[in-house]
């Protein structure tokens, strides 16, 4: 994993300390969650997305904590470890968040100023990035990326009608829309194309 972080030429935290409110910015919200702890789990920068996840049982405005124990636990364990110069630079620890949901969480030290960056890897947000990335790359109508979300979801056209409220046939002719439309066969091979999926660069 490559992590880009630009450090200011002197060790300060202030910079931290002064962006602890999240810029007003429509980027903000689509970014991958990231925190900035120190070693007593100290939050010193957290961006909007983090933040957002503060439902779900996971970080804290001044102190970072998880409703999952076992991933503190974790966590506190391989900080220790890292201050002490006996682990490796960066570590992937997975996490349950309050409401069930799996996700994992990449931490990196940047030792040169003694701070770590937890960045939150979730696939469900992923996958719905993707969705409306996608959609919009594509020209899906509403209905196409609603029924586009149920492929997704690993829904046969049977079960996507009802949810959409159309007839079998006309959620067939949707899914032969979205064939046609990325260039794909099958639903396996559209599900395919939306996990992997990369935005053009505008």
């Amino acid at each position: 994993m490559s992590l880009h972080f630009s450090v200011p030429g002197q060790a300060s935290y202030a910079p931290f300390a002064a962006h602890r409110e999240s810029v007003p910015d429509a980027t903000c919200q689509a970014s991958k969650p990231v925190f900035v702890i120190d070693a007593n789990l100290n939050v010193q920068f957290s961006n909007r997305g983090a933040q957002a996840l503060s439902n779900d049982g996971l970080g804290g405005p001044d102190r970072f904590t998880a409703a999952d124990k076992e991933f503190m636990a974790r966590l506190q364990s391989w900080l220790k470890r890292r201050r002490a110069g006996s682990s490796i630079d960066e570590a992937r620890l997975s996490l349950s968040l309050r409401c069930g949901r799996q996700i994992a969480i990449d931490v990196v030290h940047l030792e040169s100023i003694d701070l770590f960056v937890l960045s939150v890897d979730d696939p469900e947000v992923a996958m719905g990035r993707k969705l409306g990335q996608v959609a919009e790359a594509c020209g899906l109508t509403p209905t196409e990326e609603r029924m586009l979300a149920l492929i997704v979801e690993g829904l046969d056209t049977i079960i996507a009608s009802k949810r959409l409220g159309i007839a079998p046939t006309t959620a067939r002719t949707h899914l032969q829309r979205l064939f046609a439309k990325t260039g794909t066969a099958r639903q396996s091979e559209l599900v395919r194309f939306v996990a992997t999926y990369v935005e053009e660069p505008r």
